[in-house]
Order: structure tokens, then C-alpha cells, then sequence
């Protein structure tokens, strides 16, 4: 398995700050202990962690592709089944590839259909784009919910991790717990209700859904 994490932060005209994203680099570790990368641009941090399956020398996160006037900067934890299917429906539309990772393969789909790439993957996985000249993101989870995949909005800021201790090693989001959250541990643990991550402004992306925030 393999981890990712992002803040997208409009509330301050600095970069996210380094050590943050170390600290919260840090909880990655166990589920990637292979390679990590860290990017770093305007209001935007991607964070990943990997553990090499297939391609070691290729497919290193965040994979960043340029295509027209747009930079796209992915991270991702999945697999692709049908990875050389869709590199082929690809190719035979203009695009050209440096490697043999599904990492690869799903950026450039994101390029070619947008949104509407997810329709082409069958697989499990859980990914977000950045497009650094529209300053948007976009986050998908595969149709069974096998990756995980939780975030926090905190003001102007969004959070997004595939584990919930990676979001509280960001300052501004606490471990507060309600009611509904002791009704979930008591009456549903170990499991939850889908969408919702135990602790408060901490929620799920839900299995088979994308988000545009």
C-alpha cells in the first residue's frame, strides 16, 4: 500500500511550510517505507509515500505531467487492472509515455478526460490532481471504497489524507469527539458509518465518488 496526503490552503499567500509537511510526512511512513516525495507550489502541498510494486524506477510521486499551458501534479495509491488497455486507448490519441507505471498511465487519463477518467479505471484506488495554473483539485476514490481516503475543511483550507492521524498532525484540526462520534464506537466500531471519520470536521470521501472542491 501506499499513502497520500494534500493541503490546499487559500488563506495565506506563503507556501505551506516545510515542516509541516514533514510532520505529517511522517505518519505516511508505515504504509509506504520505499520512497516519499513532497511538492510544494503556492497555496498547494502533495505529500506520498510508496511501497514499490511495479516500476521501481519509475511511477515516484507526486508525478507532475505538462500538457498545454497546465501542469497537472498527481498523487495516488492504487492499482490499475486494465493499465495497459487504457495506455493504449492513450496512445492512439497523440499521448507518448517515459515509463511503465499505472502512475504514469492515470495522470495522463486525467489529462485526456478529466473527471470523466474514472469511468475508464477499473481498479482500486484513491488519487488527487492539482492543476497549477486553474489552482483546483480534484479527488476520486475507486467504486468499492478499498482505498481510503479522508478529509477536513478548516476555513479556507482543505485537508486530505488516507489516514485520519495524518490530519490531525496539521494544527487546525483537532481530536474532538461529540456524541455521534462515541455513538460510532460504541454501536459501529470497528467499522463506521460511510462518509463520516469519527472525530469532528473530519468526514470521507465516500466510495465511488469524486470531489471538485
Amino acid at each position: 500500500m501506499c499513502a497520500i496526503a494534500g493541503i490546499i490552503d487559500f488563506s495565506t499567500q506563503t507556501a505551506v511550510p516545510e515542516e509541516l509537511c514533514q510532520n505529517m510526512l511522517a505518519t505516511m511512513t508505515r504504509r509506504g517505507p520505499d520512497q516519499n516525495g513532497v511538492y510544494q507550489n503556492g497555496p498547494a502541498a502533495l505529500l506520498h509515500t510508496r511501497l514499490t510494486v511495479v516500476d521501481p524506477d519509475g511511477g515516484k510521486q507526486p508525478f507532475s505531467l505538462s500538457a498545454g499551458k497546465e501542469t497537472y501534479v498527481l498523487v495516488y495509491n492504487g492499482e490499475l487492472y486494465n493499465t495497459e488497455e487504457i495506455r493504449q486507448e492513450l496512445m492512439e490519441k497523440g499521448h507518448t509515455f517515459r515509463e511503465h507505471s499505472d502512475t504514469e498511465v492515470l495522470l495522463h487519463a486525467y489529462v485526456e478526460w478529466k473527471e470523466n477518467c474514472v469511468q475508464k479505471c477499473n481498479g482500486i484506488f484513491a488519487f488527487a490532481v492539482w492543476e497549477e495554473k486553474a489552482r483546483r483539485l480534484f479527488l476520486a476514490r475507486d467504486r468499492i471504497g478499498v482505498k481510503p481516503c479522508f478529509f477536513s475543511r478548516r476555513g479556507d483550507a482543505l485537508l486530505f489524507a488516507s489516514e485520519i492521524k495524518t490530519l490531525l498532525a496539521h494544527p487546525l484540526v483537532r481530536p474532538r469527539i461529540d456524541r455521534k462520534s462515541i455513538l460510532e464506537l460504541l454501536l459501529a466500531g470497528p467499522g463506521r458509518t460511510p462518509g463520516y471519520g469519527v472525530f469532528c470536521d473530519i468526514l470521507e470521501l465516500e466510495a465511488g465518488c469524486c470531489a471538485r472542491p
